[in-house]
């Protein structure tokens, strides 16, 4: 044995060496970086959600296709926001470059985190219709939905008409619901007993749409808590129309209710701010103010309550006409 180690070693050293001619070697340059691991809600690969957040100033990398739904934020606090409304549906990027020349802002990115949209409406319609109008349409959630989008697609069932207030199902004019974040999406459907028109017309008549908003309000406070022994009574309705509604494409009610309720609520006020979309535009919006009633006993109570003050104004008003006539007779 040790024979043949000797062997071996002395083979070894007299073996030539091979000695390559020197050259200059160039620097290395890295062309690929490294893209490290995503924190939380920040993200280095865009795309991943529905949104992606892009801080003014900032720049998505070029590869980053034209499918992303960007929603440019002016500051971390306006990112929270969004953050707060679309829950586990976005995403923030912050490039390289900004977060070494905003190391603030990235610090404060990092403390974001993803809340559950199960809990209460995160803030009021005012915030919530400020963020909206912002908004893109979600269409790579809607596209995974029972929602129609195109022309192509058939439109789903009408919700139970319970959520609208409905005797007749035939007048129920939205679809069940789809969630997304904090808010709920109903395609609105045109086929009502309730209400016919004496002349036919190439887009959406607008009494039709007024009722089908007024239903996807009733429903989106029933499926926010409202019990089905409750009531609202609408207070304010306030409404805009930006484009006319084509006829035979579906339309899509994006909808954010301030509204949450259990059994153990009291009787409330019941905001909703909805936005009317087709081909992915904000076609019309709308603004209904209603107060909630938890119960029926609490809203028969108040029923009376409202015609007894009718009643009181009425005699107020007959006496005050009477009065006008006796006076005029006696001229």
């Amino acid at each position: 044995m040790l024979h043949q180690s000797v062997k071996r070693t002395a083979g070894h050293d007299f073996h030539p060496v091979f000695q390559p001619m020197s050259t200059p070697r160039l620097r290395f340059q890295r062309t690929v970086r490294r893209q490290g691991r995503d924190f939380g809600i920040l993200t280095l690969n865009p795309g991943k959600k529905p949104y992606t957040m892009v801080m003014e100033g900032d720049a998505l990398p070029l590869q980053s296709g034209i499918a992303l739904q960007i929603v440019k934020v002016s500051s971390v606090e306006e990112a929270s926001r969004y953050l707060r409304l679309l829950g586990d549906t976005c995403e923030l990027f912050i490039s390289l470059d900004y977060r070494r020349a905003n190391p603030g802002v990235y610090a404060a990115a990092r403390a974001l985190f993803c809340p559950s949209y199960r809990v209460k409406a995160p803030f009021d319609i005012e915030t919530a219709a400020g963020l909206m109008k912002k908004l893109p349409v979600d269409l790579k959630s809607l596209l995974k939905s029972h929602l129609a989008i195109t022309g192509e697609d058939n439109l789903p069932c009408p919700i139970e008409k319970k959520y609208v207030h409905k005797k007749n199902s035939a007048n129920v004019l939205i679809s069940d619901y789809f969630q997304a974040g904090c808010m709920l999406y109903f395609n609105m459907l045109a086929d009502t007993e309730e209400i016919s028109f004496d002349h036919s017309s190439d887009h959406v008549q607008g009494l039709l749409m007024l009722e089908a908003l007024r239903q996807a309000g009733v429903a989106t406070a029933h499926i926010q808590g409202l019990s089905f022994d409750g009531g609202l009574a609408l207070l304010n309705y306030n409404t805009n129309f930006f484009h006319y509604i084509e006829n035979n494409v579906p339309v899509v009610l994006r909808v954010y209710c301030s509204f949450t309720a259990d059994e153990t609520s009291e009787d409330k006020d019941a905001p909703i701010y909805i936005q009317v979309l087709q081909y992915g535009k904000v076609v019309a919006d709308a603004t209904l103010k209603a107060f909630a009633f938890m119960s029926s006993k609490r809203y028969e109570e108040q029923r009376k309550r409202v015609e007894k003050i009718g009643a009181r104004s009425k005699m107020q008003f007959d006496a005050k006409v009477h009065q006008i006539l006796q006076t005029e007779a006696s001229l």
